[in-house]
């Protein structure tokens, strides 16, 4: 997963970050027919800045619930994907993002200095239908960052994020030979 937020750093925007890490997944719950389930994600990771010398700038941790519908009524073989958790960061993380250093701090920006903790709830809404000879899907997703260590940065514009996409992917080929798999 990577993450395209800029931080002020040095006076000026900086690159943005790459996460990488584990993640562990538990099953809460899964219909007989494998077609629904509610699951328990938990990834673990460590960021690190995109430039031409990579810096480590802390972990970042992101439970969440995900339940996934699978031929949703009425609409066969449309697929809807639910997501929501917290999002939590180490001090460094947030510090890239929302801190001002004192060198830095104008009258309109004063200086900042984030802390580590909570940062944040995210919410992600997604439908797919897989057709003959394309796929295509569609996304939602909302993050607040009320109540959030570094609401009071004054990098922190706004408190609310929405954003949304639509793909469409051709199927150029594949095997004659279909084989189902487990979950």
């Amino acid at each position: 997963m990577s993450s395209m937020r800029a931080g002020f750093q040095r006076g000026v925007w900086s690159y943005p970050a790459c996460e990488s890490g584990p993640q562990l997944d538990v099953t809460l719950w899964r219909s007989d027919s494998r077609a629904r389930f509610v699951k328990l994600l938990m990834p673990l990771r460590a960021a690190f800045t995109v430039d031409s010398s990579p810096k480590d700038i802390g972990w970042v941790f992101h439970p969440k619930l995900n339940m996934d519908i699978t031929y949703l009524p009425g609409l066969n073989g449309w697929n809807l994907g639910l997501l929501a958790g917290p999002l939590f960061g180490a001090k460094r993380q947030h510090a890239y993002f929302y801190s001002v250093a004192p060198q830095y701090a104008t009258s309109a920006r004063p200086a900042y200095e984030a802390k580590a903790g909570y940062a944040g709830m995210q919410y992600l809404a997604s439908v797919s239908k897989r057709f003959p000879s394309f796929w295509v899907g569609a996304f939602l997703r909302y993050d607040n960052l009320s109540g959030s260590t570094f609401e009071d940065s004054p990098l922190v514009r706004d408190k609310n994020y929405v954003a949304g996409g639509v793909a469409i992917s051709w199927i150029l080929g594949e095997s004659s030979t279909r084989v189902k798999v487990d979950d």
